[in-house]
């Protein structure tokens, strides 16, 4: 009977073994599909799958992080991007995530901190504009001031960060832009000028500023002609 007992002990190790080989050969198709298929829904679900059976796999982590945070779930995607950055094992594109994470969870100063590494680490200058939207985002006018010179200057005296562009998106079209930095930097204090100071002659000029730097800034021209709608309604 002893005897009997262990070979059925050892039996159902193999078979809960080899079920957990299938289930997770089976997640891992599915995570397949979801990729080649550009599913996002389905590779969530396949990696949560995943990660019940492989919780320590920082690449499902990762991955899955991603996609939390390109849906807006930033909760979740900081959860399982702490896990892949506590591990050594992060790079340059999860921490940007990061940052935006902490920064749309209101925790501007884990979001400050791994900019301003970002900036460190890369020595691109886009991460200084990200700097700088992070002041206008909090309100704290003094600095967003302060950073807004110290970026114009930069880029009158370093052909390097006057070669930066960021990404802005597009309204009209729906694509995102890639903007010279200058341009971006009058379009925020534009933006920053009707926004938190209802300052619309200075919102207007620096909002024509960022046009003549970029000609095609459909950002810029979307909030002008908005500002026009605006003015032509309180006329009425």
């Amino acid at each position: 009977m002893k005897k009997f007992i262990v070979l059925l002990t050892i039996s159902l190790g193999f078979v809960a073994c080899n079920n957990k080989e299938l289930q997770l050969e089976n997640a891992q198709n599915l995570y397949q599909q979801g990729l080649s298929n550009s599913d996002a829904a389905t590779t969530k679900v396949a990696l949560n799958q995943l990660l019940l059976l492989d919780s320590t796999n920082t690449v499902y982590q990762d991955s899955l992080s991603r996609i939390y945070m390109s849906s807006g779930n930033f909760e979740a995607g900081i959860k399982y991007a702490e896990k892949v950055y506590n591990s050594g094992k992060s790079d340059i594109k999860l921490k940007e995530n990061m940052a935006v994470a902490y920064q749309q969870l209101g925790e501007t100063e884990k979001a400050e901190k791994f900019i301003k590494n970002l900036l460190a680490e890369t020595n691109d200058y886009k991460y200084l504009y990200q700097q700088l939207v992070i002041q206008y985002e909090v309100g704290n006018q003094v600095m967003f001031d302060s950073l807004a010179k110290n970026i114009l200057e930069r880029v009158e005296n370093d052909s390097l960060v006057a070669r930066t562009v960021v990404p802005m998106p597009g309204p009209v079209t729906g694509l995102k832009q890639m903007v010279p930095m200058k341009a971006a930097t009058y379009f925020l204090i534009g933006n920053n000028a009707l926004e938190k100071r209802q300052d619309i002659n200075t919102a207007i000029s620096y909002l024509q500023e960022s046009i003549k730097e970029y000609n095609e800034f459909e950002m810029s021209r979307y909030v002008l002609m908005e500002i026009e709608k605006m003015m032509m309604s309180q006329r009425q």
